[in-house]
C-alpha cells in the first residue's frame, strides 16, 4: 500500500543555516510540520527523510569548480576574493560551517521527492526545505547556494524523460531556473512575482521569454507593488490554466515562496492567506487533469516564519491530502507551544482579518496593470489560438 502523498523533512535541513539573524530561517519548516502534527494532519508513515545528493547530480546543473568551492568554503578553506566571485561570504548568502553538506541535503530532499512521484510511490510529494531558486551554474545567489529545482528538473528529464512544467509563485523572480533552461522547449518555466523595478532579483519581465529552441516557453508575470488577493489570483489562475494547456506536461514542480503575504518583512505585495489557499488547490487540480497526479511541491522564501509560514505551508500539504480541515482557530496547543518564543504575536486563525491592513489608495490602476501585464505576458499562446481558429 502506497500514501497518495508524502512528505520530506528530517531535522537536520535545519542545518542550512547562515547565522542568528539572517532573515532565511528553517525553523519554519519545524513549526509548520508542528502545526500539521497538531491538527492530527500527517502520520510518521508519511514523513520521508532528504537523502544527500551525490555531486554526480549536483553537476547536472552546477559547475563542478562551483561545487568544489562550496565545500572549501564549509571547511574554512576558501580566501575572501575567490569565495565572492562564487557568490559566497555576501552579505546574502553568508559561508557558515559544512554549507556543501547542508545545501546537498536540501537539493537531495527535492529529488527524494522526485522519486517518489515519477516511480509511482505517491501521487504528490512536498519538500518545504527546497524551492531555493536563485542559485546559478557557477554562483550562489539571493539565500541559495545550490538551485534544488534546476537539478531536480534536470534529474527529471535525464532519469524519467519528462516535460517539465515549472510553477513559482514566490514574490521574488525564479531566475535561477529560468536561466538554466531558457533554450530548452521541453521545460516551461512560470513565475509570479512582484516587479523587480523594486525588488531583488530585477529580473521577470514579460519580454524574457526563452531563446533559441527554448523561445515561448518562459512566462513571467511581475505583477505590481501592493498587489491585493484578488487581482493576484486572477494572474494566477489565468496563466496557469493557459499555461498548463499549452504545454501538457508530464509532471509539474511547483515553488511555493510564501513571501507575497502583506506581512512579510522583504517584499511589497498585499496578499493575504487566500491565494495560500488557492495556490495549491488549482496546482492540485492541474496536475491530475494533465499529469496524472504528478505533481511535486517545494517551499521557497517567506520570512514572516511565525505568523505566515507555518498556516501558508500547512496549506499545500492539507491540500495533497484533502483534508479540509483548516478553518476557523489554530490548535491552542500549537499557540501554546510556541508563543514564548515567537517575537511578535502570533495569530488565533487559519484566515487574516479583514482589516489586516488599511485600503490601498492605488488599487484600481495596479489591478488594471496588471491585468495588462497578463496579456501581455499570454500573448503568444492566445495569439497563436485565435490563429488555428481562423
Amino acid at each position: 500500500m502506497t500514501d497518495r502523498s508524502v512528505f520530506v523533512f528530517s531535522d537536520d535541513l535545519l542545518n542550512y543555516r547562515f547565522s542568528s539573524n539572517h532573515p532565511f530561517n528553517q525553523m519554519r519548516l519545524k513549526l509548520t510540520l508542528d502545526l500539521l502534527r497538531k491538527i492530527g494532519a500527517i502520520e510518521d508513515s508519511q514523513i520521508v527523510p532528504p537523502r544527500m545528493a551525490t555531486d554526480e547530480e549536483l553537476h547536472l546543473v552546477h559547475d563542478p569548480n562551483f561545487v568544489n568551492a562550496v565545500k572549501l568554503a564549509g571547511q574554512g578553506k576558501l580566501k575572501g576574493e575567490t569565495a565572492e566571485g562564487y557568490g559566497l561570504g555576501t552579505e546574502d548568502t553568508p559561508i557558515f560551517t559544512n554549507m556543501h553538506e547542508a545545501s546537498a541535503l536540501l537539493v537531495g530532499g527535492t529529488l527524494t521527492a522526485v522519486d517518489h512521484v515519477m516511480s509511482g510511490k505517491a501521487d504528490h510529494a512536498l519538500h518545504l526545505g527546497g524551492g531555493l531558486h536563485h542559485g546559478f551554474r557557477g554562483k550562489a545567489s539571493g539565500f541559495c547556494i545550490y538551485n534544488d529545482s534546476s537539478v531536480a528538473i534536470k534529474y527529471l528529464q535525464e532519469k524519467y524523460n519528462a516535460r517539465v512544467l515549472y510553477v513559482d509563485t514566490d514574490a521574488h523572480h525564479g531566475d535561477g531556473v529560468q536561466w538554466s533552461f531558457y533554450d530548452d522547449p521541453n521545460v516551461c518555466t512560470l513565475s509570479i512575482h512582484e516587479t523587480g523595478r523594486y525588488l531583488f532579483p530585477g529580473t521577470g519581465n514579460v519580454n524574457e521569454r526563452g531563446q533559441g529552441k527554448g523561445y515561448g516557453y518562459s512566462f513571467n508575470i511581475p505583477v505590481d507593488a501592493f498587489t491585493e488577493d484578488e487581482s493576484w489570483l486572477e494572474a494566477y489562475r489565468n496563466s496557469l490554466i493557459e499555461v498548463v494547456e499549452f504545454f501538457k506536461p508530464d509532471v509539474i514542480l511547483t515553488q511555493n515562496g510564501a513571501d507575497a503575504h502583506y506581512l512579510d518583512p522583504l517584499t511589497h505585495l498585499s496578499a493575504t492567506m487566500k491565494i495560500y489557499r488557492e495556490i495549491p488547490k488549482l496546482a492540485h487540480e492541474v496536475a491530475h487533469k494533465y499529469c496524472g497526479g504528478k505533481w511535486i511541491a517545494v517551499g521557497g522564501g517567506g520570512y514572516d516564519i511565525w505568523r505566515v509560514v507555518p498556516r501558508a505551508w500547512s496549506l499545500i500539504w492539507l491540500e495533497m491530502i484533502e483534508n479540509s480541515n483548516c478553518y476557523g482557530s489554530l490548535p491552542q496547543e500549537w499557540l501554546d507551544a510556541w508563543k514564548d518564543q515567537a517575537p511578535v504575536e502570533l495569530p488565533l486563525e487559519w484566515d487574516d482579518p479583514e482589516n489586516l491592513y488599511p485600503p490601498i489608495p492605488r488599487k484600481p490602476e495596479i489591478t488594471e496593470k496588471n491585468a495588462q501585464t497578463v496579456e501581455k505576458a499570454l500573448y503568444p499562446i492566445r495569439s497563436n489560438k485565435k490563429s488555428e481558429t481562423v
